[in-house]
């Protein structure tokens, strides 16, 4: 095998690994919230609960992206 036949390998074998490597990458999910109502109806919104599930959730969203 020659310098050019090897160099040629060698480029081949890069590119199945990245294809490799983009196949195994997960597809990113948009941000689903939580809704009104899949916050407990006891607690208002407007109150420290709600105002506590708000910031938790935008916590996890900035994790997450």
């Amino acid at each position: 095998m020659n310098q050019d036949e090897f160099n040629e390998a060698e480029r081949r074998s890069k590119l199945r690994m990245q294809v490799i490597y983009e196949g195994s990458k997960k597809p990113k999910r948009e941000w689903v919230g939580l809704t009104a109502e899949e916050i407990p109806d006891i607690y208002v919104e407007g109150t420290a609960f709600y105002h506590g599930v708000k910031w938790a959730e935008a916590r996890l969203k900035e994790k997450n992206k």
